[in-house]
């Protein structure tokens, strides 16, 4: 397909390759090809959708070990014998698919597209451990693999130990002086002394070979021999054993497979899926949205092959009946935008996730591409023979609903003919029901967008203060070529550049001017939209955060509420008991004038304890001094955040905290919460600590951990459900953001631990989605 080609496609299936696992995963991605069918556009799409949930949200098992293994499945089926090699890859992948096939099974329900390749992944755990425990990874048999074997390898060993003491005993007693070197060697398996030649026949054995000066002779001695005619048979009966449990292995493998075969190419799909969805990751990509019939809106789109950092995001929307023609300067990014388009429908059309903030697409029929040189001398085709050989063949082939790319519509030949055959071509295509997507520097196409329905123009933006184009696309307008500026900014004289603005006329330099006027004032136009948009958003972002403050503030107004008129009722029990008290004291002793005294003070501190929980229910003035951590000393006075008491402090703070003595009991507090205070004057009753009002009253419902580490916001995260629980809500908002997933996973994993955390949820759309955790408490 020759679009596939000039848009570079081949790019992008290379990067996909990267990201697969197996062999024959790349091999897929490889040879991935568009679909042209709408059903199955969005079945490719939502596998590779449900891959980039799971890769978000769990750990998923790797699918490496699965190699390309069917060639050696087909023989064992047939009766062949595998080596010991091939089998404990079989094995291994045979083991990699059930681990896969167990992870699909365990989220089916999330996955409907996925788990049908999963139900065609084999499960033979016994044959896999067999496998394992009958090879090692290199393919040895191992001694456990049958008694037989274990045996024949011991005995081996031992007639092996026997033959070496043997043989040093030639290399080390009274024959060491007739050989060459005190050394033993081993040739052709056996095992020999090197003998002087001139020595011959002094020690009785069998000749096995000669040194290439014929001084030495290689001798292997008679008493040896019948050892290693011993260890010649031990080795034949191992080999034996060897291929009898190789071939016992490759008849169990054999059975199953065909099953393993459909595994391994069930496993190179899912591979392909996931692959997919890991480039998504990688590209910052997005999931296509439906909309309309053979139709693409792009928006913040970026080239996939070019460098994210410095490209400048595109905007654009065409379909049937919304054909576009952009024009501009050279090098001002038209042929980048008209092959981002291309890239991007070949990309969804093949369940590919492009680079944009958005995308909503109607899949496209067919998809046509005539950008760059097309010359070929081979083929005696000049660059213009080269365009209308393509144009002719999308003429020839074409189908309703198919996206056209046009680079340089009409050039190559003369300017009036070009531009009349142009138009000609242009509306030829666009009745047909075709998308086009064109570029142009003809002025009689510009005024041909501009007067035809279902055509507009777009132009490439120029800065002329710097003379520079800044590569962003206006839609609405033409654009000006801007040669003359091009020329002059590139080192053309000055005088030559004049002539040239001479020789176009008046009538022509003044449209040009007119072009050049109109684009500045659209751009001066989108400046002041764009930042009427910017303030609009920022003041409907301040009226959301406005109305949830209210919300939450209703919210934490009823909690405060409820929780002020229970503290109250137990302010008031305490206060009627210790009322009680002190009377059925006063009718004990009724003449006793201490008591009467003991009496009046039990009571006026009673009076000062319902003043001071009074007091606790109005605006709050400044707080005090705030401690400093070096200041605090043993036996100081201080009064904690929550708390109307004062209190003493213990000990001198260690570290963090600090120990403080409040009536009868002691508490150990942060230090951020204590304040320097003068001195409380004795009584008998203290009054009760209000921490659980002050939570109800100061808690929020939402907070905040984008960009925090996994500590600080876990630490973050334990005291705001602490306080919001001890305040009363019944449900909290946590927003952590997408990224890498890491924050929302230890987000729910400490959620999932928490024993006052009834359940979670990701958040609605209009929550957060992914983005934020919503928790309800018990």
């Amino acid at each position: 397909m020759h679009a596939l080609q000039v848009l570079e496609f081949d790019a992008i299936t290379a990067r996909l390759q990267g990201h697969c696992e197996t062999a024959l995963g790349g091999i897929l991605a490889g040879d991935l090809s568009p679909a042209f069918e709408a059903e199955k556009t969005w079945k490719l799409l939502a596998l590779t959708g449900e891959a980039h949930e799971a890769l978000a949200k769990h750990q998923v098992p790797s699918l490496g070990p699965v190699r390309d293994l069917r060639q050696p499945l087909k023989i064992s089926s047939k009766g062949g014998v595998l080596g010991g090699h091939e089998l404990f890859l079989i094995a291994d992948a045979l083991a990699a698919m059930r681990n896969f096939k167990a992870f699909l099974i365990a989220r089916k329900a999330d996955m409907p597209k996925l788990s049908p390749y999963g139900d065609s992944l084999p499960e033979a755990a016994r044959l896999e451990q067999q496998l394992f425990d009958s090879l090692d990874p290199d393919g040895t048999l191992k001694d456990g693999a049958s008694p037989t074997l274990a045996n024949l390898r011991q005995k081996k060993k031992s007639t092996t130990a026997r033959i070496q003491e043997r043989i040093q005993s030639y290399t080390s007693g009274k024959t060491r002086d007739l050989l060459s070197d005190p050394i033993y060697t081993v040739r052709d398996g056996r095992y020999v002394i090197p003998l002087k030649a001139e020595n011959r026949g002094k020690i009785r054995g069998i000749v096995h070979d000669t040194s290439s000066s014929g001084q030495t002779i290689f001798v292997e001695p008679e008493d040896v021999l019948q050892l290693g005619n011993s260890l010649r048979e031990v080795q034949a009966a191992e080999r034996a054993e060897e291929l009898r449990i190789l071939t016992q292995l490759s008849e169990k493998v054999g059975v199953f497979a065909n099953e393993a075969i459909g595994g391994i190419e069930a496993a190179a799909q899912l591979d392909l899926a996931f692959s997919k969805a890991r480039l998504g990751f990688q590209m910052k990509g997005t999931m296509p949205v439906p909309q309309g019939e053979h139709w693409i809106q792009v928006q913040g789109g970026k080239h996939p092959l070019l460098d994210p950092e410095t490209t400048i995001p595109l905007d654009l929307a065409i379909g049937i009946g919304s054909s576009v023609l952009i024009t501009g300067p050279n090098t001002g990014g038209k042929t980048v935008a008209i092959k981002t388009i291309g890239l991007f429908v070949l990309m969804a059309q093949s369940g590919l996730m492009p680079p944009a903030l958005d995308i909503r697409l109607g899949p496209f029929t067919q998809v046509w591409a005539d950008i760059g040189d097309e010359q070929s001398l081979e083929q005696s085709l000049s660059t213009f023979s080269g365009h209308i050989k393509n144009i002719a063949e999308a003429l020839k082939y074409f189908k309703r609903g198919a996206l056209i790319l046009l680079d340089e519509v009409g050039a190559g030949t003369d300017p009036a003919e070009g531009a009349s055959l142009a138009q000609s071509i242009l509306q030829e295509l666009s009745d047909r029901g075709g998308s086009i997507l064109a570029s142009t520097h003809y002025g009689e196409l510009k005024a041909f967008a501009y007067n035809t329905p279902g055509f507009q123009n777009a132009a490439m933006e120029f800065d002329q203060k710097n003379f520079r184009p800044t590569y962003r696309l206006l839609i609405g307008a033409p654009g000006a070529s801007h040669a003359l500026r091009i020329a002059e900014r590139y080192g053309i004289p000055k005088k030559v550049v004049d002539r040239a603005r001479e020789g176009l006329g008046a009538q022509a330099l003044d449209m040009a001017t007119m072009m050049e006027q109109l684009e500045q004032s659209q751009r001066q136009a989108r400046i002041a939209q764009g930042e009427a948009d910017r303030r609009a958003d920022e003041l409907r972002k301040a009226e959301q955060r406005a109305a949830r403050k209210l919300a939450e503030a209703e919210e934490i107004r009823k909690n405060a509420h409820s929780k002020a008129h229970e503290i109250i009722e137990a302010a008031l029990r305490e206060i009627r008991i210790e009322a009680s008290r002190v009377f059925e004291e006063l009718k004990r002793s009724p003449s006793d004038q201490r008591v009467h005294q003991a009496v009046r003070d039990q009571l006026k501190q009673l009076q000062e304890v319902g003043q001071d929980f009074a007091n606790e229910f109005l605006p709050k003035g400044s707080k005090g001094e705030s401690a400093n951590v070096d200041a605090l000393k043993k036996g100081m006075s201080v009064r904690i955040e929550g708390y109307t008491q004062i209190g003493t402090l213990v000990d001198e703070p260690k570290g963090k905290n600090a120990i403080v003595q409040m009536g009868p009991i002691k508490i150990t507090v942060p230090v951020s919460s204590l304040t320097t205070t003068a001195p409380a004057p004795s009584a008998g009753l203290k009054p009760r600590s209000s921490v659980q009002l002050q939570k109800a009253i100061h808690a929020t419902t939402e907070i905040h951990l984008r960009q925090m580490r996994a500590e600080e916001a876990i630490r973050d995260l334990e005291k705001f459900v602490d306080d919001a629980m001890l305040a009363g809500l019944p449900s909290i908002r946590i927003i952590h953001g997408k990224g890498e997933g890491i924050l929302r996973k230890v987000t729910q994993e400490f959620l999932k631990k928490h024993p006052g955390v009834a359940s979670f949820r990701d958040g609605e759309p209009s929550e957060g989605g992914h983005g934020a955790t919503i928790a309800t408490f018990r």
